[in-house]
């Protein structure tokens, strides 16, 4: 019960950072483009700025986490301390102060920065606790079907009420709430939990040193690899889909579905919503497969689950057959949530005994979380030169068919592409070859 208890409030810190990530990734470049009337160039080029900060800054926050010393550990304090200042950071993205396109633009760039800073600072010192908190390949099984059914909820809330409040209330008073959440949730997922102390004789080692012992791991090599592809899918699902609905699905004014009327972002939640909430009980079908297969062999069946509905999701041209292609991501986009965790964590042990058992989970995870960002800036730069390409007007209602069709290939085509790429680097994984055992 201890052991559940624990598991669950952990939890709570995926919940937080799952509404901080993907509320910003779904709503954020919409608001900027379509709401603000921004150029979708400039948006999508400061995107790919943004992600390459995140390739530098993460890192740095993983290296600072690992030389901490104090007597809550080295990881807690940021926790802790970090979480209402994320929280107000997050309100702060939905509050330019004026409509000039360029204050807009400036204010987007600098808020980008302070909110990822600390975003950074509270979610890699989070994450660097998993293998403390769940020791066993059981309990990291566990523990990541504990954090993604959270997560999940969390995803309900990103994909269906924030959408909902964003028209009916305002993005101001969205950000206000979902601020609050992430900030709570955060502060609930430490409770319990005690830092194992550092031992006297570890020593610290540079920068330097600690990314070429990083790099020179080809499990994390190969690991990183997926994870990147992994996470392009996330941010292209979540960042193309109010302009997939909106142009490629038709759904601009409201619709009725089985005798309800939607509008456009109520027919969004649904869209999302409904996978991602079937994403829960998938969960606990993955758990006992991912036992059976092993790692390796259960995240390349998933990838390639991922394929149909993406092609639906493709050709599809109103609510039903859009509903279609995302209920049939749900068992691949399961296996993007539970893989990651585990995997990552098999790298880090197999790295301590291969460094005299010098474990160093934060810089692991702050060039994970640093080196996987710049899917943002591959999406921000895809995005631009597509949404160019094919002649996307900012502040429109109506688009030519060649935009439209660009909207199609950045939701379907290209997170398709990614999913091969974690299907390879997953073959090519040196570890994770084994079942688990009980």
């Amino acid at each position: 019960m201890k052991r559940i208890t624990k598991f669950i409030s952990y939890a709570f810190g995926n919940f937080a950072n799952t509404i901080a990530y993907e509320v910003f990734q779904n709503r954020i470049k919409f608001y900027y483009v379509d709401v603000l009337g921004v150029s979708s160039a400039v948006i999508g080029t400061l995107w790919a700025i943004y992600g390459l900060w995140n390739a530098i800054n993460d890192p740095l926050m993983g290296q600072l986490s690992d030389r901490t010393r104090s007597k809550f550990g080295r990881r807690v304090p940021y926790v802790l301390y970090g979480a209402i200042p994320l929280g107000l950071s997050f309100f702060l993205l939905w509050t330019p102060p004026n409509h000039s396109p360029f204050v807009l633009a400036a204010y987007f760039l600098i808020i980008l920065f302070v909110f990822d800073t600390l975003y950074s600072l509270t979610y890699i010192a989070y994450n660097a606790l998993f293998p403390e908190v769940a020791p066993t390949p059981r309990d990291r099984v566990d523990l990541s079907v504990t954090r993604e059914v959270l997560g999940a909820f969390a995803l309900l809330l990103a994909f269906i009420l924030a959408p909902i409040l964003a028209e009916s209330v305002g993005y101001l008073t969205m950000g206000a709430i979902m601020g609050v959440l992430i900030a709570a949730g955060y502060l609930i997922s430490m409770l319990g939990v005690k830092e194992k102390p550092v031992p006297e004789n570890e020593e610290g080692m540079s920068l330097g040193a600690s990314l070429r012992a990083v790099f020179g791991s080809r499990p994390f090599r190969w690991f990183l690899g997926a994870n990147i592809a992994k996470e392009y899918i996330w941010v292209a699902l979540a960042g193309q889909l109010p302009f997939w609905r909106k142009y490629a699905l038709g759904i601009q004014a409201p619709i009725e579905v089985l005798g309800m009327k939607l509008g456009g972002g109520d027919a969004e939640a649904v869209l999302l919503g409904l996978p991602i909430l079937l994403c829960i009980p998938m969960l606990l079908l993955w758990r006992p497969l991912v036992a059976r297969l092993g790692y390796r062999k259960a995240w390349i069946a998933g990838a390639l689950a991922l394929i149909p509905g993406l092609l639906a999701m493709t050709f599809a041209k109103d609510f039903y057959t859009g509903l279609l292609g995302t209920l049939l991501i749900v068992p691949g986009l399961t296996s993007t949530l539970l893989m990651p965790f585990p995997i990552i964590s098999e790298v880090i042990d197999e790295d301590a005994k291969r460094h005299n058992g010098v474990s160093r989970e934060g810089l692991f995870f702050g060039m994970n979380g640093g080196l996987t960002k710049i899917a943002f800036s591959f999406e921000g730069i895809f995005f631009a030169f597509v949404m160019g390409m094919t002649g996307f007007v900012s502040g429109s209602d109506v688009q030519p068919e060649s935009a439209i069709w660009g909207a199609r290939f950045l939701i379907g085509i290209m997170p398709l592409i990614a999913c091969l790429c974690i299907a390879f680097c997953m073959w090519r994984y040196p570890l994770g070859r084994e079942p688990i055992k009980s």
